[in-house]
């Protein structure tokens, strides 16, 4: 019997870590994509950037889909109501007060994740993320 590509890319190890919805990952600064730049708006590089998975759990368990679907953070207010304030007295894991882009969803490879600093466990947190990606895409 031949296996599924699931089992065989689970038998390979080439996802190895569990991923999860609101899980906050850093990855190399150069795969954020901030559209504005495309506009020709300067933006200060970093090694790494931080993201927050919006993805649901059933996907992100799934070895055979290879891309997660995230929202990069930023330190920086760019006043837009959809823009969700995590505070680093709230998180430990973030350097300053950060906004999660919810403008700015986009796809990643998961194998891009390397390190997982943390999860937004905070219900009232969860729920504005999720009220934020209603009024964004009505869904």
């Amino acid at each position: 019997m031949m296996e599924s590509l699931k089992d065989q890319i689970l038998k390979a190890g080439l996802l190895t870590q569990k991923i999860q919805q609101f899980d906050v990952f850093s990855i190399p600064d150069d795969l954020i994509d901030f559209p504005e730049q495309k506009l020709g708006q300067k933006r200060e590089k970093h090694a790494k950037g931080f993201i927050i998975v919006l993805q649901n759990d059933k996907d992100n368990g799934d070895p055979s889909i290879r891309i997660v679907t995230v929202a990069p953070l930023s330190t920086k207010l760019e006043h837009h109501r959809l823009d969700c304030r995590l505070y680093k007295k709230n998180h430990s894991f973030l350097r300053e007060d950060s906004y999660i882009r919810i403008r700015h969803i986009q796809p990643v490879l998961k194998i891009d994740l390397k390190t997982k600093w943390g999860n937004i466990s905070q219900k009232e947190i969860r729920s504005d993320i999720k009220d934020r990606l209603f009024a964004l895409y009505e869904l």
